[in-house]
Protein backbone atom coordinates (compact mmCIF):
# COMPACT_ATOMS: atom_id res chain seq x y z
CA UNK A 1 0.00 0.00 0.00
CA UNK A 2 2.59 2.33 0.88
CA UNK A 3 4.11 1.84 -2.50
CA UNK A 4 0.63 2.00 -4.14
CA UNK A 5 0.48 5.46 -1.76
CA UNK A 6 4.38 6.72 -2.90
CA UNK A 7 3.63 5.87 -6.33
CA UNK A 8 0.17 7.46 -5.70
CA UNK A 9 1.97 11.28 -4.50
CA UNK A 10 4.63 10.71 -7.10
CA UNK A 11 2.02 10.65 -9.96
CA UNK A 12 0.03 13.07 -8.71
CA UNK A 13 3.53 15.33 -8.42
CA UNK A 14 4.41 14.47 -11.63
CA UNK A 15 0.37 15.47 -12.87
CA UNK A 16 0.66 18.65 -10.83
CA UNK A 17 4.12 19.18 -12.62
CA UNK A 18 2.72 18.58 -15.71
CA UNK A 19 -0.56 20.74 -15.15
CA UNK A 20 2.03 23.81 -14.42
CA UNK A 21 3.86 23.00 -17.55
CA UNK A 22 0.85 23.16 -19.11
CA UNK A 23 -0.48 25.92 -17.49
CA UNK A 24 2.96 27.88 -18.59
CA UNK A 25 2.38 26.50 -22.12
CA UNK A 26 -0.97 27.67 -22.46
CA UNK A 27 -0.20 30.64 -20.86
CA UNK A 28 2.52 30.79 -23.82
CA UNK A 29 0.75 30.34 -26.28
CA UNK A 30 -1.88 32.64 -25.18
CA UNK A 31 0.47 35.64 -25.71
CA UNK A 32 2.11 34.10 -28.35
CA UNK A 33 -1.83 33.45 -29.79
CA UNK A 34 -2.28 37.45 -28.60
CA UNK A 35 0.73 38.48 -30.44
CA UNK A 36 0.04 36.92 -33.69
CA UNK A 37 -3.20 38.70 -33.48
CA UNK A 38 -2.02 41.78 -33.01
CA UNK A 39 0.70 41.42 -35.67
CA UNK A 40 -2.16 40.35 -38.13
CA UNK A 41 -3.87 43.31 -37.05
CA UNK A 42 -0.58 45.24 -37.83
CA UNK A 43 -0.61 43.88 -40.70
CA UNK A 44 -4.00 43.71 -41.88
CA UNK A 45 -3.87 48.07 -41.27
CA UNK A 46 -0.68 47.99 -43.18
CA UNK A 47 -2.09 46.18 -46.14
CA UNK A 48 -5.57 48.75 -45.39
CA UNK A 49 -2.98 51.75 -45.69
CA UNK A 50 -0.83 50.41 -48.73
CA UNK A 51 -3.85 50.16 -50.63
CA UNK A 52 -5.23 53.37 -49.59
CA UNK A 53 -1.72 54.63 -50.77
CA UNK A 54 -1.93 53.03 -54.37
CA UNK A 55 -5.38 54.13 -54.90
CA UNK A 56 -4.46 57.99 -54.04
CA UNK A 57 -1.28 57.33 -56.10
CA UNK A 58 -3.67 56.71 -59.27
CA UNK A 59 -5.57 59.53 -58.11
CA UNK A 60 -2.51 61.55 -57.98
CA UNK A 61 -0.95 60.30 -61.19
CA UNK A 62 -4.50 60.49 -63.13
CA UNK A 63 -4.54 64.41 -61.82
CA UNK A 64 -0.96 64.78 -63.10
CA UNK A 65 -1.74 63.53 -66.74
CA UNK A 66 -5.01 66.07 -66.69
CA UNK A 67 -2.53 68.70 -65.25
CA UNK A 68 0.06 67.94 -67.56
CA UNK A 69 -2.39 68.28 -70.61
CA UNK A 70 -3.95 71.23 -69.44
CA UNK A 71 -0.20 73.01 -68.90
CA UNK A 72 0.53 71.81 -72.21
CA UNK A 73 -3.04 73.88 -73.38
CA UNK A 74 -1.87 77.07 -71.07
CA UNK A 75 1.85 76.77 -72.50
CA UNK A 76 0.35 76.88 -76.30
CA UNK A 77 -2.54 79.41 -75.62
CA UNK A 78 0.23 81.47 -73.86
CA UNK A 79 2.91 80.83 -76.95
CA UNK A 80 -0.40 82.18 -79.34
CA UNK A 81 -0.85 85.43 -77.24
CA UNK A 82 2.78 86.28 -77.23
CA UNK A 83 2.79 86.08 -80.81
CA UNK A 84 -0.22 88.05 -81.33
CA UNK A 85 1.16 90.28 -78.73
CA UNK A 86 4.29 90.42 -80.99
CA UNK A 87 2.35 91.18 -84.23
CA UNK A 88 -0.02 93.82 -82.76
CA UNK A 89 3.96 95.02 -81.21
CA UNK A 90 4.99 95.21 -84.77
CA UNK A 91 2.36 97.02 -86.37
CA UNK A 92 2.35 99.32 -83.69
CA UNK A 93 5.85 100.07 -84.06
CA UNK A 94 5.45 100.59 -87.90
CA UNK A 95 2.46 102.33 -87.41
CA UNK A 96 4.59 104.79 -85.00
CA UNK A 97 7.20 105.25 -87.38
CA UNK A 98 5.36 106.06 -90.77
CA UNK A 99 3.53 108.87 -87.80
CA UNK A 100 6.91 109.44 -87.39
CA UNK A 101 8.24 110.49 -90.46
CA UNK A 102 5.03 111.81 -91.59
CA UNK A 103 5.44 115.09 -88.69
CA UNK A 104 8.87 114.86 -89.84
CA UNK A 105 7.80 115.41 -93.31
CA UNK A 106 5.62 117.98 -92.52
CA UNK A 107 7.63 119.62 -90.42
CA UNK A 108 10.10 119.81 -92.94
CA UNK A 109 6.87 121.38 -95.58
CA UNK A 110 6.67 123.75 -92.59
CA UNK A 111 10.40 124.69 -92.77
CA UNK A 112 10.15 125.30 -96.32
CA UNK A 113 7.34 126.71 -96.50
CA UNK A 114 8.51 129.13 -94.13
CA UNK A 115 11.94 129.32 -96.06
CA UNK A 116 10.00 130.57 -99.04
CA UNK A 117 8.03 133.40 -96.97
CA UNK A 118 11.64 134.28 -95.76
CA UNK A 119 13.11 134.78 -99.39
CA UNK A 120 9.62 136.18 -100.56
CA UNK A 121 10.43 138.90 -97.76
CA UNK A 122 13.95 139.58 -98.69
CA UNK A 123 13.66 139.76 -102.22
CA UNK A 124 10.71 142.29 -101.37
CA UNK A 125 13.17 144.11 -99.35
CA UNK A 126 16.10 144.18 -102.00
CA UNK A 127 13.77 145.53 -104.59
CA UNK A 128 12.68 148.10 -102.04
CA UNK A 129 16.24 148.67 -101.13
CA UNK A 130 17.22 149.06 -104.56
CA UNK A 131 14.55 151.64 -105.38
CA UNK A 132 15.82 153.63 -102.37
CA UNK A 133 19.29 153.22 -103.67
CA UNK A 134 18.78 154.29 -107.60
CA UNK A 135 17.64 157.91 -108.44
CA UNK A 136 14.12 157.51 -109.42
CA UNK A 137 13.94 157.90 -113.43
CA UNK A 138 10.85 159.73 -114.51
CA UNK A 139 10.56 157.36 -116.89
CA UNK A 140 10.03 154.15 -114.51
CA UNK A 141 12.43 151.34 -113.55
CA UNK A 142 12.72 148.38 -115.93
CA UNK A 143 12.08 146.49 -112.55
CA UNK A 144 8.33 144.81 -112.07
CA UNK A 145 6.62 146.80 -109.69
CA UNK A 146 4.59 143.56 -108.21
CA UNK A 147 5.64 143.49 -104.56
CA UNK A 148 4.28 140.64 -103.43
CA UNK A 149 5.77 137.95 -105.54
CA UNK A 150 8.89 139.30 -107.19
CA UNK A 151 9.74 136.06 -108.25
CA UNK A 152 6.76 134.63 -109.26
CA UNK A 153 7.36 132.05 -106.54
CA UNK A 154 4.19 132.77 -104.72
CA UNK A 155 1.86 129.93 -106.57
CA UNK A 156 4.39 127.20 -105.77
CA UNK A 157 4.20 128.30 -101.75
CA UNK A 158 0.57 128.48 -102.07
CA UNK A 159 -0.14 125.39 -103.92
CA UNK A 160 2.63 123.21 -101.56
CA UNK A 161 0.20 124.35 -98.38
CA UNK A 162 -3.07 123.09 -99.91
CA UNK A 163 -1.24 120.06 -100.52
CA UNK A 164 -1.19 119.53 -97.03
Amino acid sequence: MDRLASEKETAQAQLASVEVQLWVAKQKADKRAQLNEELQAQLNSAMVERDALDSECEAVKAQMRTTSGDAEEMVAQYKADVEASEARLKATVEYVKRLSRRETHEEIHARVFDLFVEIKDVKRLEVEAKKLAEPEDEEGSDEPEDEEDPDGSGDEVGSGEEQR
